[in-house]
């Protein structure tokens, strides 16, 4: 059973010719020395459909560029079924581009060449946070637990010196100047007669 290719629910007008395009991604690494050159293959290349074909008709055309345009600017993926993609994985495509033409062949001659690429669904980013089974997180609960009991937490804070009066280590030092200076005003009293100066 021959099926037409189809883009969504899109049924491509008057196909005369249907393409599928396979490749693989080859580096080409030219080492110094070496006869020929060193090949690494990074996979293989999303699929390609080229379909061409040819309508005509004023009205026929502008049904058609209208559906076109529509699914080329949505960019989303559609699905698509195609005889010639039947033994590949190819299951959903987007539109990378086309090309119509008008020709003089006959009345409202249209051409047109559409290029439809295999869509692969990108991989989910990491998560921000790493998730931890649940028992796991009990693990490290427990864990947490027994580190804090392990340390003497008294023990580690019985160094550090108690606060108090910062006085009381100076205050003999300070008994000692007063007693000291305690004959100044006795001094001065004497100087202030000399100096015929009021007490």
């Amino acid at each position: 059973m021959i099926v037409r290719p189809m883009i969504g629910d899109w049924e491509l007008p008057c196909i005369e010719r249907v393409e599928l395009h396979q490749a693989r991604r080859q580096v080409r690494l030219g080492v110094p020395g070496l006869l020929g050159d060193l090949h690494q293959d990074l996979g293989v290349e999303s699929l390609a459909v080229t379909i061409t074909g040819s309508l005509s008709g004023a009205e026929t055309r502008s049904g058609f560029l209208e559906a076109l345009q529509e699914q080329f600017r949505s960019g989303d993926p559609v699905p698509f079924v195609a005889d010639i993609v039947e033994s590949s994985e190819l299951e959903d495509v987007v539109i990378v581009s086309f090309d119509v033409v008008e020709t003089d062949e006959w009345v409202d001659a249209v051409r047109y060449r559409i290029v439809v690429r295999q869509y692969v669904e990108p991989p989910e980013p990491p998560p921000l946070v790493p998730e931890l089974p649940l028992d796991d997180l009990a693990g490290l609960a427990d864990l947490a637990g027994n580190l804090l009991d392990g340390l003497d937490l008294p023990a580690l804070l019985g160094g550090v010196p108690a606060l108090a009066d910062p006085s009381e280590p100076i205050r003999p030092a300070l008994g000692t100047a007063r007693d000291a200076v305690a004959d100044v005003p006795a001094l001065l009293g004497g100087l202030r007669e000399a100096l015929g100066m009021p007490a």
